[in-house]
């Protein structure tokens, strides 16, 4: 794994934190989750895509686990830290973010000749 790769890695877990402390507040109900889940994980996955320059299986595994765990302390956040029960659509947009993401950087049946992103487009 390149030191590319790993600093991408690190950034996209530094962006999880600062996104769930910042979903964190509001409610997931209504089209909020939805929203959320989706393009939460298309931004975190474009941090990693546009530092790391490479596609893998382990690195879309790693993102949307990252991605699913962000948004679930979100949704916990959002429930009052455990106060209230954790919001039912709170798990969808886990599973929409976690799906984005790792979609977007695991590079299944992506065609390319490398390991470049760039040529995997």
């Amino acid at each position: 794994m390149s030191v590319r790769v790993v600093v991408a890695l690190i950034v996209a877990g530094l962006v999880c934190i600062v996104g769930a402390l910042i979903l964190g507040e509001y409610q997931f109900t209504g089209l909020t989750p939805f929203a959320a889940g989706l393009l939460f994980g298309l931004v975190v996955s474009e941090f990693v895509l546009e530092i790391g320059k490479t596609r893998s299986p382990l690195i879309g595994i790693v993102t949307g686990a990252m991605v699913a765990g962000a948004l679930g302390w979100a949704a916990w956040i959002s429930s009052g830290e455990g106060l209230r029960p954790f919001p039912t659509l709170g798990w969808v947009a886990m599973a929409l973010g976690a799906l984005a993401a790792g979609g977007r950087t695991g590079g299944w049946g992506a065609r390319r000749s490398g390991r470049d992103v760039r040529a995997a487009e």
